[in-house]
């Protein structure tokens, strides 16, 4: 039993260091080839996509303390963002 344990523990430490050695731009899928194809264009995108993520969760944050300081949804306060683009075209249009 203790065999079996510790062939179980070594198999489980085994996969961890493989998951953790894995990056996820290297398992070929990139269908539009949008990745680059040196590895300085791989590594700008990687970056991008960092940067992107980093901008996004900014926002969100901001939206957040946004409702919380006015109490009111985000929606209700800058409604423009949220409907289709042709409608804000229109009424962009129309405003003036």
């Amino acid at each position: 039993t203790i065999a079996a344990a510790s062939y179980i523990e070594f198999s489980e430490i085994a996969e961890e260091n493989l998951s953790m050695k894995l990056n996820p731009a290297e398992l070929g899928f990139d269908p539009l080839n949008l990745g680059g194809k040196t590895e300085e264009e791989q590594h700008y995108m990687q970056e991008a996509e960092l940067f992107n993520g980093r901008l996004g969760m900014l926002a969100i944050t901001g939206f957040a303390i946004q409702e919380w300081f006015l109490n009111s949804a985000v929606v209700d306060q800058i409604p423009i963002f949220f409907k289709p683009l042709n409608v804000a075209m229109e009424q962009l249009m129309n405003a003036q």
